[in-house]
């Protein structure tokens, strides 16, 4: 028996193992069986890119897409159109589809933060998403970087912390010696230096700045669109590293919904809800630098900033909190550093146009680029904000086709002159453009830079709260009616409270917008005496009539046009009259700055039935207080020739300065 005891013992262990290879066997075939009919739809459904938002199923040649810095644009001198909805363009063209549908709201891009995975060093292109060498037809715009020469890459497939492009991985690692700050400064900050973890862009040159091509374009065309020859064309092997340029996500910057009316309180309590989620708004820089840290100190010192309210210059009810704004101020004119860019031709960039309402983007520009400015520097590593010095109004002017309906081409337009600096500069890449910023006064610019400026600082004259504006990132730009340029500040002033015996006065064209037909049925055609509301005046030398009354009304009307902008509240300010702004979801200027409330009224649209009764409701004394205020308020609204403290101009680099101080984490 002993003997035959580890023979048996032999054959219990080998039914015993076949015993186990049968279960694992039949456990496999049953996850298999389970989980295959998953596998393969997911496995179909990667290769599917969406391409349209139209439902449509066929690719179009207009998708087509153009070689990066080489935009073939119409140069046509288009009138004027001074209904900014225009009209929905082809559903067909994906970028048009992005920024405006059919009702006129924004819309999210493509992709989302969900989809961009982070702390990679280089992208995972799976072959069933995408073929090596697919053409341009294959892919929508949205999905690739919009260069010929590049490798396709796909957002989606691109991590947000990759390295800066035009910059090779022999050059330098990225955040290798990235100092790690906390909110609150230590006593003495470290040592950085100026260029220790920024890398050094390529000394390759980028293949062209945005130019006009003059190239014809069918006379009965209805939109912009023009025929790029080259976009099926095979990718060609480069030597420098794939261009990609981070496209933040925008989606939490959509239009409100059309039925929401957001008062002034509720604008405020956004703000401060914004100033403490901070770090939804601007991401962390993908490496830091001695401005970043500066910024950082200077964030630490507003926030603490000791109660100084004896200012003579800054009278206290104006403002918000009167000692953040002195010690912002004062910060400023003691560090910022910007950067303006001297890439891109006339007249859409570097062409200030200094007369009009389009004026404050061009009177900006002009005092930002003249050789004078203390703020402006060429040392871009010292930094703390880059100027992108286009005209909205310029490109509107020479990019816009007449009755085509279509902004494409001027986005795109945008978007290349993006794709040339981020790849001539690391600047734009390692913010994502979140320390960059525009001043634009024209109607449309809140659609045209609301995806591609996603995260940069936008000053915008149209700041509509349904337009996507975002508040603690966004500032407000005044919008000034600049009648004679070399004399800025001519008729200034008015007559005195107890000297204004007209109660209210407004005039304007009458068909603009929906709004002012309902402001003159109510109260138009002489049917209150105290109150003065007009369509348009008859024309007079010097526009007397419309400035007399002006000057001798206590209050002036502000009622919005197409949008919710209007050159009146400056000139209420100007004229010495107590501004009453009538423009649901408008944002006014300096609004992180400045106490509206205390020196101008605000009325719902709805309101406008109780016109008189919400006028005649403010006291005597309560009016004598607010156009005192209206007064002291007034320098801050002025454009001079060479700036002086506290004015426009200063105003306006200080809100994007402390919105982005506000912002800055590292």
């Amino acid at each position: 028996m002993r003997r035959e005891f580890p023979g048996l013992w032999k054959v219990v262990e080998s039914r015993r193992l076949l015993w186990l290879l049968g279960l694992t066997f039949a456990l496999i075939v049953t996850f298999q069986y389970i989980e295959l009919p998953n596998t393969i739809s997911s496995l179909f459904s990667s290769t599917k890119l969406p391409f349209s938002r139209n439902g449509d199923g066929e690719h179009k040649s207009s998708r087509n897409l153009a070689p990066a810095m080489a935009p073939s644009f119409p140069q046509k001198n288009a009138s004027l159109v001074d209904d900014s909805s225009g009209g929905g363009g082809d559903d067909e063209e994906v970028e048009v589809d992005k920024i405006f549908d059919s009702g006129g709201n924004a819309t999210a891009p493509t992709v989302s933060p969900s989809q961009v995975k982070e702390n990679a060093t280089a992208p995972n292109v799976s072959p069933s998403q995408v073929k090596e060498n697919a053409t341009a037809t294959n892919v929508s715009p949205s999905q690739v970087k919009e260069n010929a020469t590049a490798p396709t890459v796909l957002p989606s497939q691109v991590k947000e912390n990759a390295t800066a492009p035009a910059v090779s991985p022999s050059q330098v690692k990225e955040n290798a010696t990235a100092p790690v700050t906390s909110a609150e400064p230590p006593a003495a900050l470290p040592r950085v230096k100026e260029n220790a973890t920024a890398p050094v862009a390529s000394a390759k040159p980028p293949a062209a700045v945005p130019t006009l091509n003059r190239s014809p374009v069918k006379e009965n065309a209805t939109t912009s669109q023009v025929e790029d020859k080259n976009s099926t064309k095979k990718d060609v092997p480069s030597a420098s590293p794939p261009v990609v340029r981070f496209v933040p996500d925008v989606k939490e910057y959509s239009k409100t919904p059309d039925s929401r009316v957001m008062s002034i309180s509720d604008m405020s309590k956004q703000l401060r809800r914004n100033r403490i989620t901070h770090n939804r708004l601007a991401k962390k820089p993908k490496w830091v630098t001695k401005p970043d840290l500066e910024l950082l100190q200077a964030k630490y010192e507003i926030e603490n900033a000791p109660i100084d309210d004896k200012d003579p210059l800054l009278y206290a009810p104006l403002y918000r909190n009167v000692s953040i704004f002195k010690r912002s101020y004062e910060l400023m004119e003691k560090m910022l550093k910007v950067y303006v860019y001297k890439e891109g031709d006339k007249p859409i960039m570097h062409s200030p146009i200094l007369r009009g309402i389009y004026a404050s983007e061009g009177w900006f520009m002009k005092l930002i680029e003249s050789n004078n400015n203390k703020f402006v520097t060429k040392d871009a590593s010292k930094a703390h904000l880059f100027y992108l010095p286009f005209s909205s109004r310029m490109l509107e002017v020479t990019l816009y086709v007449q009755d085509s309906h279509s902004h494409r081409n001027l986005v795109q337009y945008l978007k290349d002159y993006i794709d040339f600096i981020s790849v001539k500069y690391p600047f734009w890449n390692r913010t994502s453009g979140a320390d960059h910023f525009l001043a634009a006064c024209h109607d449309w610019a809140p659609s045209e830079t609301r995806n591609v400026f996603a995260k940069s600082i936008r000053a915008l004259c149209n700041s509509d709260v349904k337009e996507g504006f975002v508040f603690g990132k966004d500032t407000s730009l005044p919008e000034t009616f600049v009648r004679d340029p070399k004399k800025p500040l001519s008729s200034i002033g008015g007559k005195s409270a107890s000297q204004r015996p007209t109660l209210a006065f407004f005039a304007g064209k009458p068909d603009h917008g929906y709004l002012r037909p309902i402001l003159l049925s109510y109260w138009g055609n002489n049917k209150d005496p105290d109150l003065k509301i007009f369509g348009k005046l008859p024309r007079t030398k010097g526009n007397k009539n419309y400035l007399q009354f002006m000057k001798t009304s206590k209050y002036c009307i502000c009622a919005k046009g197409f949008e919710v902008n209007s050159p009146r509240v400056v000139e209420a300010i100007f004229y010495d009259c107590v501004p009453v702004i009538i423009s649901d979801n408008f944002v006014p200027p300096f609004f992180e700055v400045l106490n509206w409330e205390s020196f101008a009224l605000f009325v719902a649209e709805k309101d406008i039935p109780n016109l008189k009764k919400i006028l005649m409701s403010v006291s005597e004394r309560r009016y004598r207080q607010m156009q005192m205020r209206v007064k002291r308020v007034q320098k801050h609204f002025l454009w001079h020739v060479q700036p002086e403290k506290y004015d426009m101009f200063h105003m306006i680099l200080h809100s994007v300065w402390f919105n982005r101080v506000s912002q800055i984490s590292v």
